[in-house]
């Protein structure tokens, strides 16, 4: 985890997101990965990503091993809603268990 500048507030960002489209050994398209980065416009810093895991997969949220690019696999299409969604929330600080 890096330390944030305390000379800036990071009030503003720009993000870039580029896709990859992996292909096969004949050129027949796979997978897409979105590829997302975000950077404060005052001071330059990036941003890293906090939850996914440092590796590469084709199925789940990832980031390289700064934390500073986030690997999203994505598809085509609209997705179908699952039938439960769980939200996960931090516990204040000091909080019991």
């Amino acid at each position: 985890m890096t330390t944030p500048r305390q000379d800036c507030a990071h009030e503003r960002f720009s993000a870039h997101v580029g896709v990859q489209r992996l292909t096969d050994d004949g050129g027949r398209v796979r997978n897409f990965i979105a590829e997302v980065q975000v950077n404060c416009t005052d001071c330059g810093e990036p941003f890293h990503f906090l939850c996914p895991e440092h590796r590469f997969s084709f199925t789940r949220p990832t980031v390289n091993v700064g934390a500073t690019m986030l690997h999203a696999p994505i598809a085509p299409g609209v997705a179908m809603l699952p039938e439960r969604i769980r939200f996960e929330l931090p516990r204040p600080a000091g909080s019991e268990s």
